[in-house]
């Protein structure tokens, strides 16, 4: 039996929900950037929807989006008050962070030590260059037998974070890193299950025996490993030489010990570091996937590629950033994977810090905001080919690259990734490397690519395996 609940009269129009499952949650359905998509044509580019019995606002289309993120940006700001977050994090760390004095200052010390530390510079791109040459090494000894690449890519973008993080790079098959990678992995999924909406809407589940213990497993499991890491550097901490983040966050934690309004805690540092990690690697990681999957799918399009790398750079050296202005067609191919790949649909949830009045509509305050970023990347007044993967969606008439307003895979406004610029020298170093060194192609000759891809928070590409055939 399906029984309706009542519609709060004062939010925008939309479906009526199931009383526990929302409109969204739907295991018989579409992916639910799919089912929004369905709805926005139907109720407009505002609308409610549930998740479980929590009305939720969408905001759909470039137009509406950038609105709220941009011109009311600080009213649109907050986080959702959901008890897993108060479970997992308590407010701390960046990502889901109240909007608030906490976060502004853990945000600004963070985009400043990335900055001291060379992120964009030569320095900090040669770290990423020298992760490009083990993540192709370790392709090579493939040979030409299929296999799933997501282990050693996960790896390869993880280890820039530890470079950033712990000051070092790990062997892949080291142990702890292993673990450390399966269980932030781990944590993406279990984060974006059922289980997971359930602790979001019914507090002190954490009481109460059940699959959902699982996050909380995983939650004690990571902030041991990184608390570790933590403790490993407070111990040899030396002022003089300041190596990673942990030890610059310790060390100005040690400068604003007296002062009492300081934000900069042990907590906010094992939470500033998960997010790095959570963030930083499963985002970029997953869109190299999407890559290689299309490269695979459209293989004139990996053979366009190659024919500017070989142009522009030969063989015998590896792809430098300075590279990228005369490669406009493979800078057009990295952005038509992040927008055709639509990593992340619904990027993070907002909600409103205050009384919002928006569109001829008034939200109270703690109101729960999803963006569809999808309605954006595929919305057919912003793009020459919204339907398609075609790279001719970032280039003029003339072959040069130009990137449109509407291309936000990392959101806009306050809440914008922070990562921003390092995951694009990732990519692009990552990607052009691959491609420099190795053919790729799809191993079953009677089959196609699945483009299809999962829901997992992130939109991430069904598993897959590939052949790949060294180029030099």
């Amino acid at each position: 039996m399906v029984i309706q609940t009542r519609r709060t009269s004062e939010l925008p129009p939309g479906p009526s929900p199931w009383s526990l499952l929302g409109n969204i949650f739907n295991p018989s359905r579409s992916a639910p950037q799919i089912i929004v998509t369905e709805l926005s044509k139907k109720y407009g580019n505002i609308f409610t929807t549930h998740i479980l019995w929590v009305p939720v606002i969408i905001l759909n289309g470039f137009q509406t989006i950038r609105e709220a993120l941009i011109q009311q940006g600080r009213e649109f700001a907050g986080r959702p008050h959901v008890y897993l977050t108060d479970l997992l994090s308590k407010g701390q760390g960046i990502m889901g962070a109240p909007y608030g004095g906490s976060w502004k200052q853990q945000r600004r010390f963070t985009l400043s030590v990335l900055r001291n530390f060379g992120l964009g510079q030569l320095a900090f791109e040669e770290k990423i260059l020298e992760e490009t040459r083990y993540l192709t090494e370790t392709f090579r000894v493939s040979g030409d037998s299929p296999f799933d690449p997501s282990a050693l890519i996960t790896s390869a973008v993880s280890n820039v974070i530890c470079t950033i993080t712990l000051g070092k790079r790990f062997h892949y098959e080291d142990k702890a890193f292993k673990r450390l990678v399966e269980l932030f992995d781990e944590a993406l999924k279990l984060q974006a299950g059922f289980w997971a909406m359930v602790c979001c809407a019914i507090p002190n589940m954490h009481h109460i025996p059940g699959p959902h213990q699982r996050i909380l497993k995983n939650k004690v499991s990571i902030e041991a490993m990184l608390q570790d890491f933590i403790d490993q550097h407070k111990d040899t901490l030396n002022g003089e030489e300041i190596r990673d983040f942990i030890d610059a966050y310790l060390l100005e934690m040690e400068k604003e010990r007296n002062y009492p309004n300081s934000y900069l805690t042990e907590g906010n540092l094992l939470y500033n570091v998960y997010d790095l990690f959570l963030a930083g690697t499963q985002s970029t990681a997953t869109t190299l996937r999407w890559g290689l999957l299309y490269m695979m799918a459209y293989p004139d399009i990996q053979e366009r590629c190659q024919k500017e790398l070989d142009k522009v750079i030969g063989k015998s050296r590896a792809p430098l950033l300075t590279d990228r202005p005369s490669m406009p067609y493979i800078n057009a191919v990295i952005h038509e994977v992040q927008r055709f790949g639509n990593l992340a649909p619904f990027s993070v949830s907002h909600a409103t810090t205050q009384d919002t009045k928006f569109m001829g509509y008034t939200f109270k305050k703690g109101t729960v905001v999803l963006i569809n970023l999808s309605s954006v990347m595929f919305e057919e007044s912003q793009w020459k080919h919204p339907n398609q993967f075609n790279p001719e969606n970032f280039l003029t008439e003339n072959g040069e690259f130009f990137q449109p307003d509407a291309f936000i895979p990392f959101s806009m406004g306050l809440r914008a990734c922070l990562g921003e610029k390092l995951a694009k020298m990732e990519l692009f170093l990552f990607f052009t490397s691959l491609l420099q060194n190795f053919q790729f192609r799809w191993p079953d000759r009677t089959s196609s690519p699945d483009l299809k891809g999962l829901y997992q928070i992130l939109f991430t590409p069904q598993p897959y395996k590939m052949q790949i055939s060294c180029r030099n």
